[in-house]
């Protein structure tokens, strides 16, 4: 798989689907079980949210290790390696007998789900521009029919097994994108450079991509769009049952409407890439996001019935599916010839942010819907704001 040919092979492509799905699958299908997990073990249920919050912050601290990797040591090996460790942090999930356990291993998990962003310097690999951008669309909707499906698969599992079921399906599904990648996938990275890994390559090159406006303004504004949008997965199946009685096993249900809104959003995206430029898919973007702000600001000030409160949802991740692949396909133009840095910079800084939406949402958790739609809202507007900067400043530059 060393040319861009590849990358239109239909088994080629799901797998790179599946890989830049497995984290939000990962998170997606715990989220029916958060509150059961916790009351499993005698936790408070708000508790359980851990289970999310957790696993972004390893996630962020994995993807800069295993990035450069990839960078340094090639694509293929980074990410057999990554999937390896996985599997074997999903089953200690399975096995775990207390609740400090579960977590702990749960953080272990997170530190090794870094194939998304080897995914994505593959990616970056093979094209760039909008060549990229139409194929992070393709790869973000197979993500979001991935997600789609994950809550309901993970209540099913409650269903008919246990919440250690749904890291058992984790660690089979991480062997299955194991032994593709060991018989089918090529190494696409190019010369392998070794020197990169160590810590002065890491603070020039990552002083160079901090500095550098065109990366900066697309990774916030996607980064803070997830911080949003993971407000869902923190507290959305507490919430539902709380307050409207969903229970958690029809919760998955519920989300896979959201799923699907965000799987729209990333067709909407490549469709609207035939037409428009990638910068003005941007604009599109977030003035749908400041629109599904001021929504769910309005929101915090009523009592929503459920299809009010979820319509605000929906308003919100249909912005954030167009945002998130668009977003990081124009940050990873100027990455030159360190795109799985670039990537995992940029994915360690959106996790990060991701975990302080998780935690503000757990902390405004009052058993009614705010926590969701003030979350929402705030990020929204932050979001809004700094692509204005972005583009003024980009205006008194030129």
């Amino acid at each position: 798989m060393a040319n861009k040919p590849a990358f239109e092979r239909t088994d080629t492509i799901i797998f790179l689907g599946g890989i830049t799905a497995l984290t939000a699958v990962s998170v997606d299908i715990v989220l029916p079980s958060t509150g059961v997990v916790a009351r499993a073990f005698g936790a408070p249920e708000q508790q359980g949210a851990l289970l999310v919050g957790l696993y972004f912050i390893a996630y962020a601290i994995g993807q800069l290790f295993w990035g450069l990797f990839s960078d340094a040591f090639g694509r293929r090996k980074a990410l057999l390696m990554t999937l390896a460790g996985f599997t074997v942090a999903s089953l200690a999930c399975a096995a775990a007998p207390t609740f400090q356990m579960l977590l702990a291993a749960r953080f272990v998990q997170g530190l090794f789900g870094a194939s998304p962003v080897i995914a994505r310097a593959m990616v970056r690999d093979v094209a760039s521009g909008e060549d990229a951008a139409r194929i992070m669309t393709v790869l973000g909707a197979i993500l979001t029919m991935a997600t789609m499906f994950a809550p309901v698969l993970g209540s099913g599992l409650l269903i008919l097994f246990s919440w250690r079921a749904i890291f058992v399906f984790l660690a089979v599904l991480a062997m299955v994108f194991a032994t593709y990648t060991w018989f089918a996938l090529g190494e696409t990275g190019g010369e392998k450079r070794p020197e990169r890994f160590s810590f002065r390559f890491i603070r020039t090159a990552g002083a160079r991509l901090l500095t550098t406006r065109a990366y900066i303004v697309p990774m916030a504004v996607g980064g803070l769009t997830f911080g949003g949008y993971v407000s869902v997965g923190a507290t959305g199946a507490i919430i539902t049952e709380q307050r409207y009685g969903v229970s958690p096993e029809a919760f998955g249900a519920l989300f896979a409407i959201v799923a699907g809104v965000n799987t729209g959003g990333a067709l909407f995206a490549r469709q609207l890439l035939g037409r428009i430029s990638l910068r003005q898919v941007g604009t599109v973007a977030v003035t749908l996001l400041g629109l599904a702000g001021i929504v769910n600001l309005g929101l915090t000030f009523a009592t929503p019935s459920l299809p009010a409160f979820w319509g605000g949802v929906c308003l919100y991740v249909a912005a954030f599916g167009i945002i998130l692949p668009t977003s990081m396909a124009a940050a990873m133009e100027p990455a030159g010839d360190t795109p799985g840095f670039a990537a995992s910079l940029m994915g360690a800084i959106q996790m990060i942010t991701a975990s302080i939406g998780a935690f503000i949402a757990s902390s405004l958790f009052d058993g009614t819907h705010v926590a969701i739609s003030l979350t929402m809202a705030g990020f929204a507007g932050l979001a809004v704001l700094v692509l204005i900067t972005g583009r003024l400043l980009d205006r008194r530059s030129i």
